[in-house]
């Protein structure tokens, strides 16, 4: 399968999965709280590569991958995710600074299941929205416990690494994780006819 056809398979998952997450906040409330970010700043974030070749091969429509591998080789001990808004000016969407292009991880975290030994699911969520949306939490809590739609985390790993196994089953720190895309998209196209650069100058 080539890249453009996994990165397509990849943006279809999250599609999918942007739907079953909007049912689900809608049904219980729950949602990020204003301003908050917490989770973004976490410089512990583990995340498989090919959620990230989306952003990779936008980088390189954009011709920008050099320049983003380039900065993460560079960037020394920074652990936290590269695509965070270090400053968040009026009017910004958030911390993230490609929302459209984050991660299966961004996209789960706090909003969805996980099944523990007893097979028993779970909420994922965050100390803010449990302190600040306790309601929402137990609708969430409530929803998980007696219904079937809602996002299971293993669910959506494991559809992942179904488009590509050896790039979908290994986590690295977030920032390793998105330099491995970049690897991937870059390797793929050296000798290929690479897509063609939409950046204006």
């Amino acid at each position: 399968m080539s890249i453009y056809l996994k990165v397509k398979a990849v943006e279809r998952l999250f599609y999918q999965l942007d739907k079953e997450l909007g049912s689900f906040q809608q049904s219980t409330g729950l949602a990020c709280v204003a301003n908050c970010g917490f989770c973004c700043l976490k410089p512990d974030i583990n995340a498989t590569s090919l959620e990230f070749l989306p952003l990779a091969y936008h980088l390189l429509k954009n011709g920008e991958a050099e320049e983003w591998l380039e900065q993460l080789r560079n960037d020394g001990d920074n652990k936290l995710c590269p695509v965070l808004n270090r400053i968040i000016a009026p009017g910004s969407k958030g911390f993230c600074s490609d929302y459209a292009h984050r991660g299966l991880i961004c996209r789960l975290f706090g909003f969805s299941a996980m099944l523990h030994k007893n097979h028993i699911p779970s909420l994922v969520t965050c100390k803010p929205i449990k302190e600040q949306k306790p309601e929402a939490v137990a609708k969430a809590n409530a929803h998980i416990a007696t219904k079937s739609n809602y996002p299971l985390i293993s669910n959506y790993y494991t559809q992942l690494r179904t488009i590509d196994n050896s790039l979908g089953i290994e986590l690295f720190p977030i920032r390793i994780a998105i330099e491995k895309a970049i690897l991937a998209v870059l390797g793929y196209y050296a000798y290929r006819k690479p897509p063609k650069y939409t950046k204006v100058a």
